[in-house]
């Protein structure tokens, strides 16, 4: 409530100063009381601000940093003061508005000096602000922008900070650190630079607009595809040539069942697994008869041991029958089965393969017919 209040007391002393501004205008026939109203009003204006600039030094030191720096400019534009004056850019300096507060003890130096020139008592205000500047000037990198044929409506913005047309080619500060300088115009692409202000340093940034603006991009064709050239061709209505029917596309076969194949190939494994197995153990009894016979002359004890032999030999025999079929009957199926039916020239034109017609498994022996 107390900060609410003093700003309407600045307001209304403000507003009640433009009022006694407009009120000697408005009797322009008088001629001596006039000029005491004006000295009266000169008076009046002064203690006004000085009130109001008191009020701005204790939200200051409060910390109240909106409420005195709004203080401070309505002192300062009623009377215009350097010290008012500092302590808007110090007030600036304190919100964290670094670059603005530099530009503002920039202004304060050039008034505070012109200041002394009718009063010395001004001197301690200049030497604080360049003091004060000195410090910013540390954080900040002077940015000079350079623009080469600028159009009318460019627009130059570097960091956060637009850059006036009227700045350009002159040192503006900004927070020192990465930056984006853009310029933006019109019917122009947008040049865009992304560079680095170093602390207490100097940056200059350039733009270039001497190119003229790229001209408007017509519309491209669009490039013929395979289905565009089976399309039919229009002729113009006064030629005899008929359009030309599309042909239809030709249906995609039917996926191929490769389920014997896979049979096949399973009934082949399984033989290959059969004669290593039975294999082995027909080689096993073989070699333990060959150690209980000596000579290759066994007893009729042992006659047992010997079927047993043969018909492990038997088995692997037809094992290996089985694998050798089914790889090849799965063979046949995985290659020949996929394909269309072809017609009668590409069959002519074809040679013919192996078929096999029979296949036949006996003892100790196997038998695969077929014809080309």
């Amino acid at each position: 409530m107390r900060k609410r209040r003093a700003l309407s007391v600045v307001l209304v002393l403000y507003l009640g100063l433009g009022t006694a501004h407009a009120a000697p205008r408005a009797r322009p026939h008088a001629t001596s009381q006039p000029v005491a109203d004006t000295k009266g009003q000169v008076a009046k204006t002064m203690e006004v601000a000085q009130k109001v600039y008191l009020q701005g030094t204790a939200h200051y030191k409060a910390g109240r940093l909106l409420e005195a720096l709004a203080a401070f400019r309505a002192s300062y534009d009623m009377v215009a003061s350097p010290n008012s004056h500092i302590m808007i850019a110090r007030t600036l300096r304190d919100k964290g508005d670094i670059a603005q507060a530099y530009a503002e003890y920039d202004r304060v130096v050039v008034e505070a000096d012109q200041a002394v020139e009718r009063d010395s008592k001004y001197q301690a205000t200049a030497d604080a602000a360049r003091a004060e500047r000195g410090k910013l000037r540390e954080k900040l990198t002077m940015v000079i922008v350079r623009v080469r044929n600028p159009p009318d409506d460019l627009h130059v913005v570097v960091g956060d900070k637009p850059i006036e047309r009227a700045d350009w080619g002159k040192p503006v500060p900004v927070l020192a650190g990465p930056l984006v300088a853009l310029g933006v115009a019109g019917g122009r692409p947008d040049q865009r630079q992304e560079v680095s202000g170093f602390p207490n340093d100097e940056l200059v940034v350039s733009f270039d607009y001497s190119a003229p603006p790229p001209p408007p991009v017509a519309a491209t064709p669009a490039a013929k595809t395979a289905d565009d050239e089976l399309k039919p061709t229009r002729f113009p209505a006064g030629d005899s040539v008929p359009d030309i029917p599309r042909q239809p596309a030709r249906p995609e076969p039917p996926p191929t069942d490769r389920t014997w194949a896979y049979v096949s190939l399973g009934a082949g494994g399984a033989g290959l697994l059969t004669f290593f197995t039975f294999g082995a153990l027909n080689q096993s009894t073989y070699t333990d008869l060959q150690s209980a016979c000596p000579n290759m002359r066994c007893t009729h004890g042992q006659q047992d041991e010997i079927d047993r032999g043969r018909r492990y030999q038997v088995i692997a025999n037809v094992g290996l029958g089985v694998a050798v079929v089914g790889a090849s009957v799965g063979a046949i199926l995985l290659t020949g089965g996929g394909e269309s039916t072809p017609s009668a020239v590409d069959s002519a034109r074809q040679p013919r393969g192996l078929v096999v017609t029979d296949v036949a498994v006996g003892p100790g022996s196997l038998q695969v017919r077929g014809a080309f």
